[in-house]
């Protein structure tokens, strides 16, 4: 099941995965999915732009890890109660810096689990943060191997 409210908050999927929809699409309710693309990724700028365009990122993102981890742990300009980010061609993000890369999937892992802690209270409602990497078939062995040695 990929529905994001429970662990593993980080999924990685082949590209050509026979997925019912409704396992892929976040449960009822308020969600919003950010659909990303890997190729685009190849470089920190390229990380940056896909994330400041996709998740509608604030005008005052300053373009670093730490900027990038202090927004996806607030997302408050997204009214929804379910955030799910869909990365295709998973494996070519930051294929040639793979120190880069290890950050960027702990940033992401870190705010998962993050929101994954929020308590629920009568004035705030429990959110949800999660991703689905797409890759190549012939990828997604290996890259499930780099993200748990993380």
């Amino acid at each position: 099941m990929l529905q994001g409210d429970t662990p593993p908050w980080i999924r990685v999927i082949s590209a050509d995965a026979n997925i019912p929809i409704i396992d892929a699409l976040p449960p009822t309710g308020s969600a919003f999915i950010a659909r990303m693309q890997g190729l685009e990724m190849s470089d920190t700028d390229g990380v940056f732009n896909q994330f400041y365009e996709n998740l509608r990122l604030p005008s005052y993102f300053g373009w670093s890890w730490n900027a990038l981890r202090d927004c996806i742990e607030d997302l408050n300009w997204i009214s929804t109660t379910r955030y799910r980010l869909i990365i295709e061609d998973a494996d070519s993000i930051l294929a040639s810096s793979p120190d880069e890369r290890r950050t960027l999937f702990r940033i992401l892992s870190g705010a998962a689990e993050y929101w994954a802690r929020k308590p629920d209270f009568p004035e705030r409602t429990k959110v949800t943060f999660s991703v689905l990497l797409l890759c190549p078939p012939e990828a997604c062995a290996e890259f499930r191997k780099e993200l748990a040695e993380d």
